[in-house]
């Protein structure tokens, strides 16, 4: 009743009069003023963008007096309002933009990444709009600690420090993407979110158990979703138009966006329709078939202002992909036809959020979710009359409290309670293509098993003369129930404290120390307990029993430079892995074959230890030029095997040249890879990398690619030339090679 009372309070509280912030926002160097700047809120997601004239007008609120204002190409402003009803703000031009990447996930709250103690790699904006990714998970190719590998071409799985699936824990907008049929090695799922509806991507390299809970072993990727603004004056419609083409037929892709804006109400909704024609390799690799596909999405988001300090958020997104292949399987899996048909992916999500003048509730947020994620498979063997039809439906309840607390000037907090509930549906069927008989057959996985993952947690970050100190814990309890008539019931109920504790020392104004130990761990889930199946090329896998959680030890140290001229981090790590759960050769109606393939099972069998290093760095040359570069390494060694740890990304990196004036800009940049000689067994018996393997190494590469773009009022263009010099090269661990020469042109039309 208690907890109760508080929200009525804090809900009344909404209805008290409120004073406005007016402003405007001019160039340093030419005193003009600068449109289309975002103004917000710390810690709210309330904020405005200043119109044509450079101006703003944003509401006040009860116990937030810092407002963050940044822009493309100026360096982002943090400052104090106070008292003030009218301020005058001076943004500096900067080509920089390592030191502008806004993070709220390294601590559940907005900070600027150079000032966290954690490994952070941010796709801003401006990125996104540079490279204009044809995927979500390509977005992050060739960025810092982030290597992505695809099965196919309709997929995208990031690895983060030699950890990769289930191992790596996705968010969208603060929701668990992953499930409880996440696969093990890598899978598909972060290609159902549309590029076209994301502001930006983070991934917070080697942390992330404590604030976030199960599955953050190698780290947390999470998608930042756009959202509508409020305007000062009257209610304003405005809208977008996007196209883009990319040659060879690779892609032909579109969007509409429509935005309304009011006082009090905010609304932003989109729809994409994308082709993907069958993918053109380079050198003489040639045409990938059957690789192409069709997806089609739409997002909306509604934003609606309680009293004077609360903001209510709707959410709903929705994408579907049709027959996508599996070009590895085709080609050498054995199959004539492997199609995930369809991919679903469908995202409803409510969160309320208000600030207090109590210190100790400065911000509190309630979401609560829905996730609907659907995986079809239709699929064939060469010269076989059955056709295996299958449809695996997970549906996920969530529930997110949580309160950022400030208690004092150097002291800030993070605390919360979350609880997910998942329902799993799986179902398969043969077909006869001869008779036309179909028969239903038991499914991926026990159809109506179900997964509960309770957690409470808090984190908090001390300011003490050039220390800044950062500590949490989090307790999760899981409950996973498999009922299954062929196999046998099963029901564990795991639970796993985590911590963390992190150091950030300012040796200068400009260079930092840190310094960072943290826990983590990843909760058996249905898909390690229940899968029967085929998994790769030689393997069919059965359900496991009695599995523990998998956990993880980090350390890593490292300076982070930030100035007016330049930007980088350098890190060293090492992250141990014990109870890590691998499939074991294992009997099924007792024999160790099935299907033509080797029978496994999973089991609490492994430990391995992962250390490297992740550099980047970037230098403004002039006021309009800048060059950056990043290099990450990766060694890992599985200690129960005595041989590398699979999927292990060699070394690789990138280094580019960008100039930037007015509308216009231009960016040339060399990404690269070293060969790969560690490869466990598992490596050499995968197609995927033993079919581009020379004398037993996987080829290093590097691609050159040119982008450039202009804006001019309402219009916005973007063209690149991908893989220069024509390069046929494949990212380790993927299934299908990379673009061969090939020019991307995109179009965007403002529409006020």
């Amino acid at each position: 009743m208690k907890f109760i009372s508080t929200i009525c309070c804090l809900l009344l509280a909404q209805c008290a009069f409120s004073q406005f912030i007016e402003g405007e926002i001019i160039d340093q160097k030419t005193n003009l003023p600068i449109s289309d700047v975002h103004v917000q809120w710390i810690n709210i997601s309330l904020g405005t963008i200043s119109n044509a004239q450079g101006e703003f007008k944003l509401k006040k609120l009860e116990g937030v007096n810092t407002i963050r204002v940044s822009a493309i190409g100026y360096a982002t402003h943090e400052l104090s309002v106070g008292d003030n009803d009218s301020m005058q703000i001076t943004l500096e031009p900067s080509v920089l933009m390592l030191n502008q990447g806004i993070t709220i996930t390294a601590q559940r709250q907005e900070d600027l990444s150079s000032d966290v103690s954690q490994s952070v790699t941010v796709v801003t904006q401006e990125l996104l709009l540079q490279n204009a990714p044809r995927t979500t998970p390509e977005a992050l190719m060739n960025q810092t600690g982030v290597w992505v590998q695809k099965t196919n071409h309709g997929g995208g799985s990031p690895i983060i420090r030699g950890l990769v699936g289930n191992q790596v824990l996705v968010l969208i907008d603060g929701i668990r993407l992953n499930n409880s049929t996440y696969r093990y090695g890598p899978n598909q799922y972060m290609n159902t979110i549309d590029p076209g509806l994301v502001d930006r991507i983070e991934a917070i390299r080697g942390s992330g158990s404590v604030l976030y809970g199960s599955d953050a072993l190698g780290g947390v990727v999470q998608v930042i979703s756009k959202k509508p603004t409020f305007s000062a004056t009257t209610t304003q419609v405005s809208g977008s138009l996007m196209g883009k083409w990319m040659s060879n037929e690779m892609e032909m892709s579109g969007r509409a966006e429509i935005e309304i804006t009011s006082k009090r109400v905010a609304f932003l909704g989109g729809f994409s329709e994308r082709h993907f024609g069958e993918l053109v390799a380079g050198g003489d690799l040639g045409t990938f078939s059957p690789t192409g596909y069709n997806e089609r999405a739409g997002d909306a988001k509604l934003l609606v202002r309680t009293g004077s300090s609360g903001l209510l958020t709707a959410s709903f997104q929705q994408l579907t992909q049709f027959e996508v292949p599996r070009y590895d399987q085709v080609s050498q899996g054995g199959y004539s036809v492997f199609n995930f048909d369809p991919q679903m992916r469908q995202l409803s999500y409510v969160k309320w959020e208000t600030t207090t003048k109590n210190p100790w509730v400065q911000t509190f947020r309630l979401t609560g979710s829905y996730n609907r994620s659907v995986e079809g498979l239709f699929a064939q063997r060469t010269n076989s009359t059955t056709v295996r039809k299958q449809r695996d439906e997970v549906n996920t309840t969530g529930f997110i409290a949580e309160v950022i607390s400030n208690p004092t000037t150097f002291w800030n907090a993070q605390s919360g309670i979350e609880y997910y509930f998942d329902k799993v549906g799986s179902e398969a069927s043969d077909l006869n293509t001869i008779t036309n008989e179909e028969t239903s057959v038991r499914g991926s996985y026990a159809d109506g098993s179900t997964a509960s993952n309770l957690a409470v947690f808090t984190n908090h970050q001390v300011d003490w003369k050039k220390f800044q100190f950062s500590s949490g814990l989090r307790f999760n309890a899981v409950t996973v129930t498999v009922e299954d008539a062929t196999f046998g019931n099963q029901k564990i109920t795991p639970s796993s404290w985590v911590g963390n504790l992190g150091v950030m020392y300012e040796i200068t104004p400009h260079i930092r120390a840190i310094f960072s130990g943290n826990t983590g761990f990843r909760a058996p889930n249905v898909d390690d307990m229940s899968k029967f199946g085929p998994v790769e090329a030689t393997v069919f896998e059965i359900p496991s029993a009695n599995l523990a959680p998998e956990k993880s030890f980090t350390i890593e140290t490292g300076f982070k430079f930030s100035g007016k001229k330049y930007a980088g981090a350098i890190i060293a790590y090492q992250t141990q892995l014990s109870d890590l759960i691998d499939r074991v050769p294992a009997t099924y109606q007792g024999s160790s074959t099935y299907d033509g393939k080797n029978v496994y099972q999973k089991q609490n069998v492994g430990e391995a230890i992962i250390k490297g290093f992740e550099a980047e760095g970037e230098l403004s040359i002039l006021s309009a030029m800048s060059m950056y570069g990043s290099l990450t390494y990766t060694h890992g060694d599985n200690k129960t095997k005595n041989e590398p740890m699979r999927r292990i990304p060699p070394l690789f990196g990138r280094v580019g040249m960008q100039y930037r004036n007015n509308g216009w800009w231009v960016k040339g940049e060399v990404a690269m890879a070293g060969d790969q000689d560690r490869l466990a067994a598992g490596d050499k018996s995968d197609v995927r990398i033993s079919s581009r393997l020379e004398a037993g190494v996987m080829p290093g590469w590097n691609c050159f690619n040119l982008y450039t773009g202009y804006r001019y009022k309402s219009v916005r263009m973007q063209a690149s030339l991908i893989n220069l010099l024509d390069e046929g090269y494949r990212i380790y661990a993927s299934g299908v090679d990379e673009y061969g020469r090939s020019v991307v042109i995109s179009l965007r039309f403002d529409i006020q």
